[in-house]
């Protein structure tokens, strides 16, 4: 399994290398990254192009920036510089454009949510407003920048991006603010803001403060902490959001008191697909049934997925102007099926993805093991081994569904086939404590009957020595 893991470790690195290649030169793929150094794993191919929405009649997409596909399968595009919403079915067959040629006057849409009852959000970016429709596309109403005293007077209100809790509240995302997501009631009336980001503490910046200039010091007064890129609710109503121009922490998971649940690590990778060194830039992410979190990276074009526990599961995608490659992607959505569409701005179309058997696998698995069900997650990571035995995350799956069975020994070999330290020491552990407690009772008689050998040894000799004394007289 070594040998495997080397040669599975000098194949990434190989990808890596050739990633400035064009799109052309390099076949599909995905892979994972190893867990304790990162380099990159090759793993069978996760998804592969169903089709490509292009063709929406003689206006196709200009630049469209969002996309929202709701309970019934149905997608809605707000397609920025043709500002309109354009609906569509699952196929890609337009079915209804809500425009200035249809009474709605919109500028620059940059956001679409939409309800269960089929009511239209917009976050109409040009307008400054969040513009509310029928289903038909009829104007019912609109939010503008809520009257408080806890906004700034010159605050610019333009709205990027919108949802909606099961409260009837609204989260927008504004440009330019970095106070996090404004919460806006049915009345227009502003109810706080949640996900806010801070500057993070940094000792070279105390350093500089402590011996700039005042003018040095008003500039690292005016530092502005990293903002968020997008938000999207999963069905349990916790919202999700990536940050950009960060190193850590791109993705958040809030919960109903604006607290971040999820795990605090670093995620995507640094790229050198492009030739020069980038970081991730998530624009966007999309929550499917089972909890995957699917991160779109704008910078390299890829689709990370990550479980409830912020485990990576597979990377696909990359820059190219084929099929599953993209030129700059900016929305991602996931069906009930599991099938990913993914809008590209500069190829103005959309790319849908089915997932393959694999993945489908080890999404079942991770849901069942995130909710604690590890014996029946067993099933499919044993399945998800047939197809591929170095796959890391099998590995702890399978191991901690054997500490559940208590077999130590066993779950010790999967944790370290898996490459998770932590695991193995708690399996070491337990199989320590086991030892003891099955052979404690003979080591007691064992360490028993040495204490007495010793005694009759001593004894004897102390005898002898007597002996010798009162014979000798010493």
């Amino acid at each position: 399994m070594l040998h495997k893991r080397i040669t599975a470790g000098i194949i990434g690195c190989l990808l890596l290398l050739i990633g400035g290649l064009p799109a052309y030169a390099l076949p599909q793929m995905s892979y994972t990254l190893d867990p304790m150094y990162g380099y990159r794993i090759p793993i069978p191919l996760t998804y592969t192009v169903d089709r490509v929405v292009l063709d929406i009649g003689d206006l196709g997409f200009n630049k469209p920036s969002d996309m929202f596909l709701d309970d019934q399968g149905l997608l809605y595009v707000a397609d920025t510089d043709n500002n309109r919403i354009v609906k569509l079915n699952g196929d890609g067959k337009v079915l209804a454009i809500f425009g200035k040629d249809q009474g709605v006057e919109l500028d620059q849409p940059s956001g679409i949510f939409v309800d269960q009852l089929g009511d239209m959000f917009v976050a109409d970016t040009g307008s400054g407003r969040v513009i509310h429709l029928s289903p038909k596309g009829e104007f019912v109403e609109e939010f503008v920048k809520p009257k408080s005293s806890l906004l700034s007077e010159d605050l610019e209100f333009a709205p990027d991006k919108v949802i909606m809790d099961r409260r009837g509240y609204l989260y927008v995302l504004n440009k330019n603010d970095y106070s996090g997501f404004m919460m806006i009631d049915a009345m227009n009336r502003f109810r706080g803001y949640i996900g806010a980001n801070r500057v993070p503490f940094d000792w070279k910046n105390l350093l500089i403060r402590l011996l700039a200039t005042p003018e040095q010091r008003e500039q690292l007064n005016n530092a502005v902490p990293a903002q968020n890129a997008n938000l999207t609710i999963d069905t349990k109503g916790f919202i999700y959001s990536p940050t950009v121009l960060i190193d850590a922490d791109q993705i958040k998971k809030f919960n109903a008191m604006g607290e971040n649940i999820y795990k605090k690590a670093a995620f995507g990778q640094p790229s050198i697909d492009s030739g020069t060194l980038e970081q991730p830039y998530f624009v966007d992410l999309a929550v499917d049934q089972y909890g995957v979190v699917n991160a779109l990276d704008a910078m390299s074009r890829k689709i990370y997925q990550y479980d409830q526990e912020g485990n990576l599961l597979a990377v696909f995608g990359g820059q190219g102007d084929v099929k599953s490659r993209f030129e700059y992607p900016t929305s991602i959505v996931v069906d009930k099926a599991g099938k990913i569409y993914v809008l590209d701005r500069d190829r103005n179309n959309i790319q849908v993805f089915q997932p393959t058997r694999f993945a489908e696998l080890i999404h079942q698995a991770s849901q069942l093991h995130f909710n604690g069900r590890y014996q029946e997650a067993l099933v499919p990571w044993k399945e998800v081994l047939k197809i591929d035995e170095n796959y890391p995350l099998a590995h702890r799956g399978v191991a901690k569904a054997l500490m559940k069975e208590e077999r130590w020994k066993d779950a010790m070999k999967e944790f370290k086939l898996g490459e998770d330290q932590d695991g193995y020491s708690k399996a070491f552990a337990e199989y320590r404590h086991d030892i003891m407690r099955k052979y404690l009772g003979w080591l007691l008689i064992g360490a028993a009957l040495i204490v007495y050998a010793i005694y009759l040894i001593v004894k004897g000799m102390i005898r002898v020595t007597n002996t010798v004394i009162r014979r000798y007289g010493f």
